[in-house]
């Protein structure tokens, strides 16, 4: 879309429709992957290894929190700027050839 409008290209809408088909399809999994990445911290206690850990295990619980850490930054991104933004550049888009 970006590249159409800065060539000054009329906005061709994809097979998928919409932008906001794929959107919808990637906010649901989102919602998706936040409620596993729940059930993982419920089940390990918020990362909190048992007493007598090994390394490993240490290992496994730090890098599974910091990987939850930056999907929740990843969706937060998508969701809240990426998605809207596009959502609204494409009406922009439509709007500005009516």
């Amino acid at each position: 879309m970006v590249s159409d409008e800065r060539q000054g290209f009329s906005h061709k809408s994809p097979a998928f429709g919409s932008i906001k088909n794929p959107i919808s399809m990637m906010m649901e999994e989102h919602m998706t992957e936040g409620d596993r990445f729940a059930e993982i911290a419920s089940l390990s206690n918020n990362y909190t290894p048992p007493a007598n850990a090994c390394n490993t295990f240490l290992v496994t619980y730090a890098l599974l929190q910091e990987y939850e850490e930056k999907l929740h930054q990843h969706i937060h991104l998508e969701n809240n700027i990426l998605f809207p933004n596009s959502i609204n550049f494409e009406e922009k888009l439509i709007y500005s050839l009516n």
